[in-house]
């Protein structure tokens, strides 16, 4: 069967085996594959865990915790502590929420705790490529 015009835009291989304290399947899209100016993340988290080093990005980036239900994604079933700027201020969501992290705003440690369900964990970055080599650490 010929290639499809358009077919190269359907993307299947961005669908990945969990690993970590990511439960069922993650889509990662860190490589350019979207090509578009955006990477994402999509995972579902089940257990505690947490990203721990300060950091900024030259890109702003989106941070969604969503609750595991898709009739009530309100319901995050967990406890999420996130620090934003260079004072690490605190902040505590226990509800679905988006967070709104513009280029050179430091964000991390990102602690999960208290996960009663599944939730979703999806990061949205305005660059195409996503990794250690484009966030600068607070220390640099």
């Amino acid at each position: 069967m010929a290639e499809k015009k358009y077919g190269k835009h359907i993307l299947k291989d961005v669908i990945k085996e969990p690993e970590g304290s990511f439960m069922g399947y993650s889509v990662i899209a860190h490589e350019g594959e979207l090509d578009v100016d955006c990477s994402m993340g999509y995972h579902c988290i089940s257990e505690p865990t947490e990203f721990d080093i300060p950091h900024a990005h030259e890109f702003a980036e989106i941070l969604c915790f969503l609750g595991g239900d898709p009739t009530d994604i309100r319901d995050l079933g967990a406890e999420v502590e996130i620090c934003l700027g260079e004072e690490q201020e605190k902040h505590i969501i226990d509800t679905a929420a988006v967070v709104s992290i513009p280029a050179g705003l430091v964000h991390c440690p990102l602690i999960i705790r208290n996960v009663t369900k599944p939730f979703v964990f999806l990061e949205v970055s305005l660059t195409p490529k996503y990794g250690p080599n484009v966030a600068r650490t607070k220390k640099e």
